[in-house]
């Protein structure tokens, strides 16, 4: 998915659509019931994010330094359970020649209350990247353990660089006040033969902070690392950004 979400390998947009919660309000993020409810009363909606980070990774790959990135992401829900997620995005370098533009379209479906199903295809097209572009199938699961944390796994084929890549990754987000939440992120992935790495690859996560502006923006700062798993003269990066998000 694009690069929001995925400073290391998470998803672009918030599981279970949480900026769209915002309208209501932030702890919805964290309320499986409340969530459905929210569901029923907006079948659809537009988030666009502008954002700059002080480095971007994908999969483990440390692709740029200080980058620019806008996107759009549309949801329509097509039942209380099951919604379309589908976005493009655009990422930059400041100061050097890597680009990532990219699309995708997503089927989720809820299972229960607390357990989702999901299944991507995703485009990217790189350029002066050490990764090959092209279409991306993936299939995921997400399970919510209780209203402070919940855990994701997925399994996609990249048919760019020809490999598999697989992940395990929990999810701790927690309000703060009626306006902002706090999130931490944990993951481990594993590659098959993916550019020359081949089995476990990394140990990355993400701390955020989420402010609620007004109804409709919010503002994320956040810090990301990945320490590698795989590639012993690979670095371990850490990095930070800030996110502008705007829900229509």
């Amino acid at each position: 998915m694009p690069p929001k979400w995925e400073l290391t390998h998470f998803q672009v947009f918030p599981t279970f659509a949480a900026m769209r919660t915002i309208l209501s309000s932030v702890l919805l993020l964290v309320s499986a019931p409340l969530h459905a409810e929210v569901e029923h009363e907006i079948p659809w909606g537009i988030e666009t994010v502008a954002g700059i980070r002080s480095g971007y990774l994908y999969r483990g790959f440390e692709l740029a330094e200080t980058s620019l990135d806008l996107q759009i992401e549309a949801e329509i829900a097509l039942s209380n359970e099951t919604s379309v997620n589908l976005g493009t995005w655009h990422l930059s370098e400041s100061s050097g020649n890597f680009s990532e533009t990219g699309a995708f379209i997503d089927l989720r479906h809820e299972l229960s209350a607390d357990t989702l199903i999901g299944t991507s295809l995703t485009y990217r097209n790189f350029q002066n990247s050490a990764l090959d572009g092209g279409l991306d199938f993936g299939i995921f699961l997400n399970y919510r353990v209780d209203d402070l944390w919940d855990t994701k796994t997925g399994l996609n084929y990249d048919t760019g660089n020809d490999a598999f890549y697989a992940y395990t990754e929990i999810r701790w987000s927690k309000p703060i006040s009626e306006d902002a939440f706090v999130s931490l992120e944990n993951g481990v992935s594993y590659l098959s033969d993916y550019q020359g790495r081949d089995g476990f690859n990394d140990f990355y996560g993400r701390l955020s902070l989420t402010y609620a502006i007004s109804e409709i923006a919010a503002i994320t700062p956040f810090i990301g690392w990945s320490i590698q798993l795989n590639d012993s003269t690979a670095n371990d990066p850490v990095f930070g950004g800030l996110w502008f998000e705007f829900v229509f």
